[in-house]
């Protein structure tokens, strides 16, 4: 399941192989000071979970769904990074000012993560 490693500048989701496989992409790092609001959710694959056209995720409905994807939001390209699995509490992250505007991962510690990303936000 993705971890998050946070120190005082930055914020790096840490993938194992498989998430690494089924996201097509490594680790994400992103700058603490481009989170602009932090969401806990008891079951964070809702959030992500729609059939979408065009896509390089990789989404096995109902399930997961892993990797990048864009997508037009009221007048506006966004990028979301999603690692969710069924059943399992997690975040949601919203940033500003970089090339990814939200990610959303599955975390059995996602109030721990909240609670250690709002200390310094």
């Amino acid at each position: 399941m993705a971890e998050l490693k946070i120190n005082h500048r930055s914020v790096t989701v840490h993938l194992s192989w498989w998430e690494k496989l089924s996201a097509r992409r490594s680790h994400l790092t992103i700058p603490r000071k481009a989170i602009r609001k932090i969401h806990v959710m008891d079951n964070v694959i809702d959030s992500v979970d729609r059939p979408i056209r065009r896509t390089s995720r990789l989404r096995i409905p109902g399930f997961l769904v892993a990797g990048t994807h864009a997508f037009i939001h009221e007048a506006s390209h966004e990028n979301e990074f999603s690692m969710c699995r069924k059943n399992v509490p997690g975040l949601v992250i919203e940033l500003e000012n970089i090339s990814i505007n939200r990610i959303v991962i599955s975390t059995p510690n996602a109030h721990r993560y909240a609670d250690e990303l709002m200390v310094a936000a």
